[in-house]
């Protein structure tokens, strides 16, 4: 579902961006995104970790990712 007019005006930009211009050039603008990412998840498990109910939610993560990863 999108969210609202100006989100999908920002989705159409983005793909006509990556349809039209090199590989290279829309890549690294990826690649500082995807690390953003990745960045902001280890931040907030560092801040689940420092709390007993965010290690507890934490440990339910990690056996439901076991259980659905066997």
């Amino acid at each position: 579902m999108i969210r609202d007019k100006s989100h999908m005006e920002s989705v159409e930009k983005w793909a006509e961006f990556v349809r039209t211009a090199p590989r290279n050039e829309w890549k690294k603008v990826m690649d500082v995104f995807i690390d953003a990412v990745y960045e902001k998840a280890d931040e907030f498990y560092k801040r689940l970790e420092e709390t007993e109910k965010g290690r507890e939610a934490l440990d339910r993560l990690m056996k439901e990712r076991m259980r659905v990863g066997s």
